[in-house]
């Protein structure tokens, strides 16, 4: 069973090297050939798609209250989990919510102005007034999301016994490293590459670098995609999921795949990234993933991997 598993493994291994090296080969002439900044379908990703980590950060934070609740731990110790755990889950709404409405925002603005509806400056090179409703939005949408966010995951929690909660402590402990460690790595290796964007070399291809080519901080952060990175981390959402469930969490596993699978392609399709962008960005998030659950002592898919 366990060498089924790592040739499965194996597989996604090779799959993701081959699409990196059509990557390296043709990502100039895919991007030319299916890039559309009009595309709803890649700017729908581009607005909504950035979402999984402030939720995956949200759970943990729940998590780390409902288990102070449940503790012996004195009055202090207890309030002070509450204090940073509120805090941080609600600026984790926060700026989720926030990058949603910057993404609709500039959606409005461009077609007000008759520019391609997914046309957006993703590395925050260029000024954008706001509307007067931006900011009452942000609030109420996020203090509404926020205390729905914390009904449904009490609920979520209320039947767990303390042996469940110690593992969940793990387990959100483990996604803070995952979605930092990700974020990390995906920063760093933009501003170091410098990889000109699709759209950026719409007038001027000439501009265009090889995914392995390391331009240095130029302002320019094609390489890799961290819309593919943020999307992938989905796929930490199974690890939730109480391990004997392994039905769910295999369902889990693909609707994370598939999500994956369509922001990528959208970052593709809007011109915001190639090929090979997309590719590194899912390799990084589904790296530290596997790293992490194996740190935890899990798969996604339930088999605790030793005793």
């Amino acid at each position: 069973m366990n060498f089924i598993k790592e040739k499965r493994e194996l597989a996604i291994v090779t799959c993701l090297g081959i699409l990196l090296l059509i990557g390296g080969i043709w990502d100039n002439q895919i991007s030319q050939g299916i890039m559309n900044q009009g595309s709803l379908f890649g700017t729908f990703f581009q607005n909504y798609g950035l979402i999984f980590p402030g939720i995956i950060l949200f759970m943990s934070t729940q998590i780390f209250i409902y288990y102070a609740k449940k503790s012996n731990l004195p009055n202090f110790g207890k309030g002070s989990i509450y204090f940073i755990a509120i805090i941080a889950g609600l600026y984790q709404i926060w700026q989720m919510i926030k990058i949603m409405l910057f993404y609709t925002v500039t959606s409005l603005n461009n077609r007000q102005n008759n520019q391609p509806i997914g046309a957006a400056n993703n590395d925050g090179g260029g000024a954008m007034s706001f509307p007067n409703w931006f900011f009452p939005a942000l609030v109420i949408l996020s203090l509404f999301t926020f205390a729905v966010g914390c009904m449904l995951c009490n609920r979520w929690l209320k039947g767990k016994n303390q042996q469940e909660l110690n593992g969940l402590v793990l387990i959100g402990l483990g996604a803070i490293v995952t979605v930092y460690a990700a974020n990390t790595i995906v920063d760093v290796m933009k501003t170091l590459w410098g990889r000109f964007r699709p759209y950026e070399l719409q007038s001027n291809w000439a501009e265009y670098t090889s995914w392995w080519s390391i331009n240095g901080a130029n302002g320019h952060k094609s390489f890799p995609s961290g819309h593919s990175e943020q999307a992938w981390l989905a796929l930490y959402l199974p690890l939730f999921v109480d391990p004997l469930k392994k039905k769910k969490r295999q369902i889990m596993v693909i609707l994370a795949s598939v999500f994956g699978c369509f922001v990528a392609f959208s970052r593709v399709r809007i011109g915001a990234h190639f090929l090979s962008d997309v590719t590194v960005g899912s390799v990084i998030a589904i790296f530290v993933i596997y790293v992490v659950s194996r740190l935890l002592n899990q798969r996604l898919d339930g088999e605790v991997l030793s005793e």
